[in-house]
């Protein structure tokens, strides 16, 4: 059974997450904010050699965007 303060707990987390993803992603250039929307926010994720040929760049050069991205949003929300 949901009590009022777990669903309000879970509201809040929710509304926290969604703005830490916002801030997260804030923190990222044009490039690493596109690769990691394209990778993880989307119904159908790009491939790296989708992105590859977006970029003019190797797949491996993508993931290792995708790479030092994640980690810098990681960092950011750790810190908030």
């Amino acid at each position: 059974r949901n009590e009022p303060s777990r669903v309000l707990e879970s509201r809040a987390r929710d509304h926290l997450h969604g703005a830490g993803l916002q801030t997260a992603l804030e923190e990222l250039d044009g490039r690493s904010r596109r690769i990691v929307e394209a990778r993880w926010l989307t119904e159908e994720p790009a491939t790296l050699h989708d992105l590859a040929a977006e970029f003019g760049v190797s797949a491996e050069r993508i993931r290792q965007i995708e790479v030092k991205a994640l980690q810098k949003m990681r960092d950011a929300l750790t810190e908030a």
